[in-house]
């Protein structure tokens, strides 16, 4: 509906009791008598119908109208014809200046020509100025459904899975319902949410390494997802544990990642902590953001921002798949940082019972499998820019008296040799070479963790590891899925090599500065315009901005003047002189709030997306 009741009275009116009683007793209904026979006249043409209605309620002083408050409501048309009258429902006062200012704009009003008399009553129609006082109005939406608790059912075919593998059953959501599909189980609900999601789909430009511009075969996030979605199910199959949850994990554990690999992510965290100069003002007057990790990112982007359901916000992973993504890497951002990312007491709990470690067995195996997707490919990709020979590798191996993976690389050159020698050709010999020795790489550390693994599983079960983990509510608290010694010492090697023959190369130091500088120039021209954000962005600030708050100015819609007026005092987390009927510490609430989507919003595109809008920008 866009037509609306518009009352403007005199603050010295009687009736004005009314709109105060039925605003301090929760939109309670009232009755505001009609007093001039024009004002009647139009109250009597009304439809029988609910219509919004603002009383704008004014002060004359020496001939100067002024706007103290406006009551935001509901009336409808009520009394006898002679002596009509509007029942209404106040459900909002509004007394802060910039919200008041911003009502006059948008309503054109003019106070000078329309206050003549003590008050007058006419019918509008301004559907911009109706969304931006509904939205006023109402309270946040809340999904009350959290509370509701489902039990999910056995499933036939995990009767087989290893004692302490992870169930349908044990399945655990925020938001849970009866399932009447039973042609999938719970986490593969997971895995197909993750699948289907547009997060999931942009990491096909998010870089690993080297730029995509570099080639088309170097490694992306999401080419690397996939390796270690592969790699991880082979081990998962091995030690008999669930592959649906290992898939969606694997899937899932970096869905969160920034543009420009770790560069970008890097960047978020010092512009966030105050290494950079542009948020420092605000960050000593006490305001915590709470840095910036992939890992955290990914929990926020599939609980809160992907948008799929009508009723709540994210993908309503559950809490096994939600706790194998975070814990796929270091969670050392602050103590308080978490609270940043998920907005759940109940998820903050499950999570938290034993920060460092994947509480599931599908968990762990990822983290392992990430690992080894990192190192085998990082490998190739070295190979292939020319970084790092066969030979280097040859001689660590043989050094360390790994003679296992060295035998396995020799045999693998041989064969080259031997198909060369019968005329065999290749398009491009190097590289395939380099491919065997990846899946070398590949293949001993899986066969290592599996091995390694099946002998600490059994400890564990000898040692009443079953009840522990039952007592746990099906979670383990201590690390069963690793490396043996050897293969440990391989992969830290793997590691420190790739670090400096290739993170630290001059090629990859200049993608990541270009990657650094368009992260920090993006953010700081959001963060002085946010105009310039993307329109789901500001829909979402000021979603933000209303659950903490009422003084919320629409951002499309409002008067330009207005908005950048706001934005200035929320960029300096500081009020105005003139500014009443606050929220307490509300600027500085609001700069978080602001601050927080601009991470999210650039933390979300795609590295092409990041060049093509820090191109815009600055033209």
């Amino acid at each position: 509906m866009s037509e609306f009741i518009m009352v403007k009275a005199k603050d010295s009116l009687p009736s004005l009791r009314y709109l105060e009683e039925s605003y301090i007793d929760n939109g309670a209904k009232r009755h505001f008598n009609i007093t001039s026979e024009p004002d009647r006249a139009v109250v009597r043409d009304l439809a029988d119908k609910i219509y919004p209605t603002y009383f704008l309620v004014f002060s004359e002083l020496d001939g100067v109208r002024t706007v103290k408050y406006i009551y935001i409501g509901e009336g409808i048309k009520a009394g006898t014809a002679g002596n009509p009258s509007i029942e209404i429902s106040i459900l909002q006062k509004i007394a802060n200046k910039s919200m008041l200012d911003n009502f006059l704009s948008c309503s054109e009003i003019d106070l000078t020509q329309d206050f003549e008399r003590n008050s007058y009553i006419t019918i509008e129609n301004l559907p911009s100025l109706v969304r931006q006082m509904n939205f006023i109005a109402k309270p946040p939406y809340k999904n009350d459904d959290v509370t509701q608790v489902v039990e999910y059912p056995s499933i036939d075919e995990e009767d087989t899975l290893h004692s302490l593998a992870q169930r349908n059953e044990y399945c655990l959501r925020e938001y849970s319902y009866p399932n009447t599909d039973n042609s999938r189980g719970e986490f593969q609900r997971d895995y197909d949410r993750i699948i289907h999601s547009k997060s999931f789909r942009r990491m096909v430009d998010k870089a690993q390494i080297f730029s995509a511009d570099k080639g088309d075969h170097y490694r992306t996030r999401m080419t690397h997802s996939i390796a270690v979605s592969q790699i991880a199910k082979s081990i998962s199959k091995a030690l008999k544990l669930n592959e649906a949850l290992t898939d969606a994990i694997a899937l899932g554990h970096d869905i969160g990642h920034t543009p420009f690999g770790h560069q970008g992510e890097r960047t978020l965290n010092e512009i966030l902590t105050g290494k950079k100069a542009l948020l420092r003002d605000v960050l000593d007057k006490g305001v915590s953001y709470g840095g910036f990790k992939h890992n955290y990112h990914s929990l926020k982007v599939v609980t809160r921002l992907e948008e799929k359901y009508v009723a709540f916000d994210g993908l309503n992973l559950s809490y096994q798949t939600l706790d194998g993504i975070w814990k796929h890497t270091k969670t050392n951002l602050t103590d308080d940082s978490l609270s940043h990312f998920i907005s759940s007491q109940k998820l903050n709990e499950y999570l938290i019972i034993e920060k460092a470690i994947p509480s599931t067995l599908e968990g762990q195996v990822v983290k392992m499998a990430d690992e080894i997707a990192q190192r085998s490919h990082d490998l190739e990709d070295a190979f292939a820019a020319q970084r790092l020979s066969i030979e280097e590798i040859k001689n660590y191996l043989m050094l360390s008296k790994m003679n296992e993976l060295k035998v396995r690389i020799d045999a693998i050159e041989d064969e080259f040799i031997q198909a060369s020698e019968l005329n065999r050709f290749y398009a491009d010999q190097a590289e395939l070479l380099h491919g065997r020795i990846s899946s070398a790489v590949i293949d001993f550390f899986v066969k290592d963790v599996i091995a390694q693994s099946k002998t600490n599983l059994d400890d564990f079960l000898a040692s009443d590891g079953l009840r522990r983990f039952r007592d746990a509510e099906h979670r383990v608290q201590t690390i069963l899925i690793f490396f043996s010694i050897k293969a440990k010492k391989l992969c830290d090697y793997l590691e420190k090599i790739i670090s400096k023959k290739v993170i630290n190369s001059a090629e990859v130091s200049l993608f990541d500065s270009n990657g650094a500088s368009i992260v920090e120039s993006l953010f700081t021209s959001y963060y002085n315009n946010p105009r310039l954000l993307h329109r789901g962005t500001l829909h979402r600030i000021m979603q933000d901005f209303r659950k903490i708050t009422k003084n919320v100015i629409d951002f499309e819609e409002s008067d330009p003047s207005i908005i950048e007026l706001e934005w200035k005092k929320i960029a300096t987390a500081t009020a105005g002189e003139e500014d009443d009927d606050l929220a307490e510490n509300e600027y500085l609430e609001k700069n978080k709030l602001l601050v927080g989507n601009i991470a999210d919003f650039i933390a979300g595109m795609t590295d092409s997306y990041a060049m093509n809008e820090y191109n815009r920008i600055r033209r």
